[in-house]
């Protein structure tokens, strides 16, 4: 039998400060259509030998998870892959929202988005309950 635990106090935000980062644009704006903002995170879930990590891509509006993967490893690997799969399926949204952790920030995710003309927004600091709509 597998036991699991989701975790909320893990800190996975972790920035490379060598990665660019990009502005907040959620501020002040009204979410009101379905691929207007997409939102992403990680969590990580126990387990008896380690930890897995989930990222899933959101709809703001509909809340309709869009992708997921998980992966025993936070090579950001995964991260892209959800990403690529949403992007596949449901076209594309006019801003896409995440935290500033490396797996975000890295060129290699957020070329997935500049190549298709798609706003990139970043939390900053003290922003975590802004994913919470």
């Amino acid at each position: 039998m597998l036991r699991f635990l989701i975790c909320k106090h893990a800190y996975l935000s972790i920035p490379n400060h060598k990665h660019k980062i990009y502005p907040y644009l959620l501020g002040g704006v009204k979410i009101d259509s379905v691929n207007q903002v997409w939102s992403t995170d990680i969590t990580y879930i126990s387990v008896a030998n380690g930890f897995f990590y989930l990222t899933a891509i959101v709809d703001r509006f509909s809340r309709y998870i869009l992708s997921w993967h998980l992966s025993n490893s936070l090579d950001g690997i995964f991260c892209r892959e959800a990403l690529l799969e949403a992007l596949e399926r449901f076209g594309h949204p006019k801003i896409f929202n995440t935290d500033r952790g490396c797996q975000f920030t890295a060129t290699e995710f957020t070329e997935i988005l500049l190549q298709r003309g798609i706003s990139i927004s970043m939390d900053g600091r003290g922003r975590a309950l802004d994913k919470v709509s």
